[in-house]
């Protein structure tokens, strides 16, 4: 077993099944193991959405990097400010999920200063936001973003990426 492989084993009554290699593999080698113990689980999963983290993170990454502290760093000036604020709450929610940060919701002046756009900006930005489910208000001026807006913010960073990727400007 090399350095970064991952060894899992499952039980389940008197079914075993050991799956090792890289976290992908071991992701796909687990899942396809239920597939094949519980067939529901495959039409099941064909309706729900879950997030793929490592596709997630990988196409976040050109958005935002998480600091050490699990603050969130924008990379890119110039975003309009609901892709911008969009993109910081999706990487605290990334950053809540590796235990960087306790809480995946910001406050407004967090999202300001995360944003660099007005404080202004970002409250009349999250209000539409909020009204078209792509944030939650999860108290006294704190936000995240909500499965609807990870589905939305991930597949506008798909067709960002595909149109780049076919010469594209984006």
């Amino acid at each position: 077993m090399s350095e970064n492989s991952i060894r899992v084993e499952i039980q389940y009554r008197d079914v075993k099944h050991v799956a090792e290699g890289n976290a992908d593999q071991v992701f796909a080698e687990i899942m396809k193991f239920f597939s094949n113990l519980y067939p529901a689980l495959q039409v099941i999963s064909s309706i729900s959405f879950t997030p793929d983290y490592a596709d997630l993170t990988k196409k976040l990454a050109e958005f935002v990097n998480i600091g050490p502290e699990g603050e969130i760093l924008l990379l890119k000036s110039g975003l309009s400010a609901d892709t911008a604020i969009g993109m910081v709450l999706l990487g605290a929610h990334v950053a809540r999920k590796i235990g960087k940060k306790q809480s995946d919701d910001m406050s407004v002046e967090e999202l300001s200063s995360a944003t660099r756009k007005a404080l202004k900006t970002v409250r009349n930005t999250i209000v539409e936001m909020a009204k078209t489910s792509i944030l939650e208000r999860t108290g006294r001026g704190t936000y995240r973003v909500t499965t609807v807006g990870m589905k939305d913010l991930l597949d506008d960073m798909t067709a960002k990426t595909d149109s780049q990727n076919q010469g594209g400007t984006g």
